[in-house]
């Protein structure tokens, strides 16, 4: 036998067309033309017709539902019915409108159409251009109630695309942000990258102690400018002792109290801090320092641990006056110099502290200015 060819399974809805109803409002006192109305639909459309005999009947119809055509007499029991077709031309509804009268009339056509009727036809019909007349108008109101359907959908698709613009305008808004701070951020890094490898250029392979904090010094004051230096090695458990200073313009004797005073004071705090302090204000400043801070008022200061193995080896501080802010160039110098400069002086304690007692190199002794030779390290 025979099979029967199997269906794809795949299959395209169609709208039905061939059936359109038409809404009409027969607004007259005799309704014996109701049936040329109906025959006048045209081929593929359907008459949904009602009737009101009076303005009153037919606005109370047309405040249940929507018509598509009226045709309306003007000598109606209670008013004109020229005022009923004005009110439907100037209403947001797409009803088209047809005007019939008793005789021929010149001044009453052209006041139908001056009330937006799309028509004047006079009794009694003519059925055949009756009918031609009644179709033109079904014809261009069915046009214009298509245009209106789509006018509808595109204000229904450019509400939506306003939407869709507007949520993609502000992810693209989110994702140049997004973009701008992986800028910085990638600039900011790429500063620090630089920053370590001219400074890893500076100290590399230098296992002098004094040669290694000089050249610290002296690239600190390269990159921030004219400004106070001062580096402090840890001489015993929480103390600190100077190890090497840039004197910008403290006077000698008071460059001496300073530096002390730093010493005891501020190298334990900011030993305890993974991050560099930048201090702008004096109230910053006075709680670092303590209450001796007189000597320091309006200056600005960083101030960052050199770190080995969560060992602080060294801590680095410049310091001046405010009205010469270090700028973002000089952070990104102290956070490179931090770590490689920890490294460095780690790679000096192991060289040249071999023959020490292990318990005090594992207390992190470096050392005092005393135990030099020469009494002090000199910069």
């Amino acid at each position: 036998m025979g099979s029967k060819p199997k269906s794809s399974g795949v299959g395209v809805a169609r709208r039905d067309t061939t059936s359109r109803t038409v809404r009409v409002l027969l607004v007259d006192t005799d309704p014996a033309i109701s049936e040329l109305i109906k025959q006048s639909a045209g081929t593929g459309e359907q008459i949904q017709l009602a009737y009101a005999r009076s303005l009153t009947e037919a606005r109370a119809q047309l405040t249940e539902k929507s018509v598509d055509l009226a045709i309306i007499n003007p000598a109606l029991p209670d008013g004109n019915g020229l005022e009923l077709a004005d009110e439907l031309n100037k209403s947001r509804r797409i009803t088209a409108t047809i005007l019939i009268g008793d005789e021929p009339n010149a001044d009453a056509a052209m006041k139908a159409l001056r009330a937006g009727a799309s028509d004047y036809i006079v009794k009694p019909f003519d059925a055949k251009d009756a009918d031609e007349r009644i179709k033109k108008v079904i014809a261009k109101q069915r046009k214009s109630r298509d245009q209106a359907q789509r006018i509808r959908r595109l204000r229904r698709l450019c509400k939506k695309l306003n939407q869709a613009r507007a949520d993609v305008s502000k992810q693209v808004d989110i994702l140049c942000n997004d973009l701008v701070t992986a800028y910085q951020e990638l600039a900011g890094q790429m500063q620090q990258v630089v920053q370590a490898s001219e400074f890893g250029a500076v100290i590399r392979d230098e296992l002098d102690l004094e040669h290694l904090l000089r050249k610290t010094l002296e690239h600190l004051v390269e990159k921030a400018g004219a400004t106070n230096a001062a580096v402090f090695l840890p001489s015993s458990m929480d103390e600190y002792t100077l190890g090497g200073y840039v004197n910008y313009d403290c006077t000698p004797d008071a460059a001496d109290m300073l530096l002390q005073h730093l010493a005891d004071v501020m190298a334990p705090k900011v030993a305890m801090h993974e991050d560099i302090l930048h201090i702008t204000d004096n109230q910053s400043l006075s709680h670092l320092l303590g209450g001796d801070t007189a000597f320091m008022v309006d200056s600005h200061m960083l101030a960052f641990a050199c770190r080995s193995d969560n060992e602080s080896l060294a801590i680095v501080t410049l310091f001046r006056d405010g009205s010469d802010p270090f700028d973002q160039s000089v952070l990104d110098t102290a956070e490179a110099i931090g770590p490689l400069l920890g490294d460095a002086l780690a790679r000096v304690i192991r060289i040249h502290h071999r023959g020490l007692d292990e318990d005090a190199y594992e207390d992190g002794y470096f050392g005092t200015p005393e135990d030099e030779d020469d009494g002090e390290l000199p910069f």
